[in-house]
């Protein structure tokens, strides 16, 4: 399983997964990949942020099968893809080293994202597994899940205006979680990149990496509606 948060692509990547595939005994698939295409440091103004609930929701429908490794990488290791990995930690796992999954991790549903939210989707889009029209428009944007092995409605529902703060509103009630509290501030992501730095030494993620995960946990309206 692998999560590529660059713009690099793999010549002929897709091509080989399919051939292996035809070569594999078993009904699943042999390779899962999710590229979001992200640009390194200052370059990237928003698309960490606006890619980062599919990249969640990748990393949790195949870590909760316990067999399964997955490979998160971006250019060097440093930055981008420790982002991703901050975020997925802050989430999922308890804030001790060494990092566990929290008891609550194997019970998310990733399919009730579909099931309960496709009506507050912001924007345009198809909610259909089989209309691939929405996400082709996103795929030339940088979007790339067809192998990822993620349905169609729900990478359009995370990948709309509003993805966002479907999936934080959806992690609330997996959680059974306050809905009025950001699940992170800035101290605690600093206790998370401690903790990630323990097993990954080289984890350096920039000042622009780190803002935009404080936006992406604390700006949401859904705490701002909220009195």
């Amino acid at each position: 399983v692998i999560l590529n948060v660059t713009e690099n692509k793999y010549p002929n990547m897709i091509q080989s997964i399919k051939e292996r595939q035809e070569h594999h005994p078993k009904k699943e698939p042999c390779c899962y990949y999710l590229q979001l295409s992200v640009a390194e440091g200052k370059k990237d103004k928003t698309e960490l942020e606006r890619w980062m609930s599919i990249g969640l929701v990748f990393l949790m429908e195949h870590l909760q099968h316990r067999k399964r490794r997955v490979l998160v990488h971006c250019a060097q290791g440093r930055d981008r893809s420790v982002g991703m990995v901050l975020a997925f930690v802050a989430l999922t796992c308890t804030r001790v080293f060494p990092l566990r999954f929290r008891e609550e991790f194997y019970g998310l549903d990733v399919g009730s994202i579909v099931a309960n939210f496709a009506d507050e989707v912001v924007g345009n889009t198809s909610i259909n597994g089989d209309d691939d029209t929405d996400v082709a428009k996103d795929s030339s944007r940088g979007l790339h899940h067809l192998q990822s092995g993620l349905s169609t409605s729900l990478v359009n529902i995370l990948s709309k205006e509003n993805g966002r703060d479907v999936f934080l509103k959806w992690m609330h009630e997996q959680l059974n979680t306050p809905s009025n509290v950001p699940f992170v501030n800035k101290e605690s992501l600093r206790i998370v990149l401690h903790l990630v730095s323990q097993d990954r030494e080289n984890a350096e993620p920039t000042r622009s990496t780190m803002q935009k995960l404080n936006r992406f946990f604390m700006s949401s309206p859904i705490y701002r509606r909220i009195k």
